[in-house]
């Protein structure tokens, strides 16, 4: 049941299980555009780059025995310093699991630490094409729809576009901007 599930700061020793749920995509789906499964060494490596600070962090759904059955992360939007005052957001869940609220309990356990980081001006999320579930999770939070590359990617043989959608994280910085 939901109400049982705990959504909290992601710790090292979840770190097999993130492996896992991610694995689950990258050989399953075209949401993400990893083609290799993560080892856990080098999902170690990622969260590596992971605190309680700053501005990229890992949340996870987990129920009573410590599966986790969903994560949302932030990281970096592009290797470039001025873009440091923008993350990319992501949500998975693990199959089975959508629609029981969880995709919105961890996006807002998400923002609610992202609230924390002054530096941080604008949110993204990148959506592979088609995909209902997550574009209707992302414009209920907020997010809309600034532009879509078209065939970025090929994955299962096939192209396949990517939305891009974003949103101020505070309103007051965005309307103070016009």
């Amino acid at each position: 049941m939901t109400d049982q599930i705990t959504i909290r700061a992601a710790v090292d020793s979840d770190i097999p299980q993130l492996a896992d749920l991610y694995n689950h995509y990258i050989l399953n789906s075209p949401a993400t555009f990893d083609t290799e499964p993560h080892t856990v060494a080098a999902k170690r490596q990622w969260f590596a780059s992971y605190s309680d600070a700053g501005p990229y962090r890992v949340m996870v759904a987990a129920e009573p025995d410590g599966r986790i059955v969903g994560h949302s992360y932030s990281s970096p939007l592009y290797p470039k310093a001025a873009y440091n005052s923008s993350v990319a957001t992501s949500v998975y869940l693990l199959p089975g699991e959508v629609g029981r609220g969880l995709g919105t309990r961890l996006w807002n356990a998400l923002y609610d630490e992202l609230l924390k980081v002054d530096e941080l001006h604008q949110l993204f999320a990148l959506i592979t094409l088609p995909n209902d579930a997550s574009v209707a999770l992302t414009e209920s939070r907020g997010y809309t729809l600034s532009g879509i590359w078209k065939e970025a990617g090929k994955k299962f043989g096939r192209y396949w576009d990517v939305g891009f959608w974003q949103r101020p994280i505070r309103l007051a910085d965005s309307q103070s901007d016009q």
